[in-house]
């Protein structure tokens, strides 16, 4: 358990189910304002971001509140925390654990995110992806697309992150080796050229496969159980920024 002070995120009419009886999740355009940044890369200033300093709201955020990964546990909203300027998913050892998704959504353009894990359980997976708008929380998206920006697979250390794409053309993946219980930031680029994938600013994945729909970024803490060791786990967010294709 981390000694840090935390808040629940009060979630009094703040839940949107994400499941296929919620159709009002796609295209939901509101952007969160976007704080002046220094552009190193040549990315452009944001047009959506999420720096998790008071509140999620209910127009930028699909709150997952439904069964877990594959029907195992329970992804509840009581399993969010908000505090020290960042978001926290915690999943128990009986598989009750947390995820969302931004409704922003954009077929080309870059998503970055800002994430530290803990220690913990190898049968819950961390994860960051992109899903067609309307997937997520259980719902698979029409077209078999998706992108897996970070994927943590039964590793307890958190030192393995894994990047996979899946398409109607099939599965691409790429790994590496890095400490990710301190900072790092993991990114995702969609064009028409195809799928560029960061960790650090680096590139680490490439793919001439393009996306065909709009996408939305997710956070989540998947449970697998009987796949890694059981117990607890974290996952913490400082940010979310998202940034048209310039």
């Amino acid at each position: 358990m981390m000694s840090r002070t935390r808040s629940r995120i009060a979630v009094a009419g703040l839940v949107a189910v994400l499941c296929s009886s919620t159709p009002g999740f796609v295209g939901v355009a509101t952007a969160a304002p976007c704080a002046q940044l220094d552009d190193q890369r040549g990315w452009g200033q944001p047009v959506w971001c999420a720096e998790f300093d008071d509140f999620l709201d209910p127009n930028e955020w699909a709150v997952y509140d439904s069964p877990g990964h594959a029907g195992n546990g329970r992804r509840s909203p009581g399993q969010l925390f908000l505090g020290d300027g960042a978001l926290f998913l915690y999943g128990t050892p009986d598989g009750t654990t947390a995820g969302l998704a931004a409704r922003y959504t954009q077929q080309y353009g870059r998503w970055e995110t800002r994430i530290r894990l803990y220690p913990g359980a190898g049968s819950y997976h961390p994860v960051a992806l992109l899903w067609p708008a309307g997937g997520g929380g259980g719902v698979k998206p029409n077209g078999g697309e998706e992108i897996d920006f970070l994927e943590v697979i039964d590793d307890p250390e958190r030192q393995r992150p894994n990047f996979f794409m899946h398409s109607p053309q099939g599965r691409q993946e790429a790994h590496a080796s890095l400490d990710m219980t301190t900072w790092h930031t993991y990114a995702v680029e969609t064009s028409p050229e195809g799928v560029v994938g960061y960790i650090d600013g680096q590139e680490w994945f490439r793919s001439d496969i393009a996306v065909t729909t709009p996408m939305s970024a997710c956070l989540q803490l998947d449970w697998f159980p009987g796949e890694g060791s059981e117990g607890e786990a974290w996952m913490e967010v400082d940010w979310l920024r998202i940034y048209a294709l310039t």
